[in-house]
């Protein structure tokens, strides 16, 4: 018995036309979700968790409350979501580098250390930290728990940079928790008194600091 030709299907301009409205449309709600999140980061940082509200949030973006309510629940919602990505991010960029210093333990350790000191020239990046380090506190118990397994996972990678660089010196005693806190307590601190405009560059105050670290690991 014969076979039907195949017959090859009709393309209707319309399909294309509504598969494009739907990608603008999820392109402008991404768009719009980020602009709520970089505000909400400003507001946060700037009056703390507790003192700012979704209203002074509406004001800042200048739109209706259903611009923020189209995407988060409630206040909470987008300071969770703020932290988990700054986690997210933070990980993301100690296993990058990480990766690029294959067999080389001092370079890597030396190479983590300097990426977080950069982080400064982010000024929105030092925002969210600030806010992930301290106000987890506000999240629910299910929620704080997330973000608290992403602070151990920065502690972690610091930890075994430092074990990876303590056994190629074959130094033996050393804490490499004390040494991993020691190292995160000296950039969270930089963070704070860091100005853009001061005298020293970012470049040099990342030599001295990594100076500090390592005499005081080997």
């Amino acid at each position: 018995m014969a076979r039907a030709p195949t017959r090859t299907p009709r393309l209707n301009p319309d399909d294309f036309a509504g598969a494009l409205a739907v990608g603008n449309k999820y392109k402008k709600g991404i768009a719009t979700r980020d602009r709520v999140l970089a505000e909400a980061i400003d507001l946060f940082h700037a009056k703390g968790y507790t003192n700012a509200s979704i209203r002074q949030l509406i004001t800042k973006i200048g739109k209706s409350s259903s611009v923020i309510y189209n995407h988060f629940a409630d206040k909470e919602d987008i300071l969770f979501m703020i932290m988990r990505r700054t986690g997210e991010k933070t990980l993301g960029l100690l296993a990058e580098v990480k990766q690029r210093h294959p067999g080389d333990p001092e370079g890597g350790l030396r190479a983590m250390i300097r990426a977080m000191l950069h982080l400064v020239e982010h000024p929105s990046m030092v925002k969210e930290i600030a806010i992930f380090q301290n106000e987890a506190y506000h999240l629910p118990k299910r929620r704080r728990a997330i973000i608290n397994r992403q602070y151990l996972g920065i502690v972690h990678a610091f930890e075994e940079a430092v074990a990876a660089f303590l056994r190629a010196r074959k130094r033996k005693g050393a804490s490499v928790t004390v040494a991993a806190f020691n190292i995160l307590a000296t950039i969270n601190w930089f963070y704070l008194w860091y100005r853009p405009k001061g005298p020293l560059a970012v470049d040099a105050i990342a030599d001295e600091i990594t100076g500090f670290i390592f005499h005081g690991l080997a």
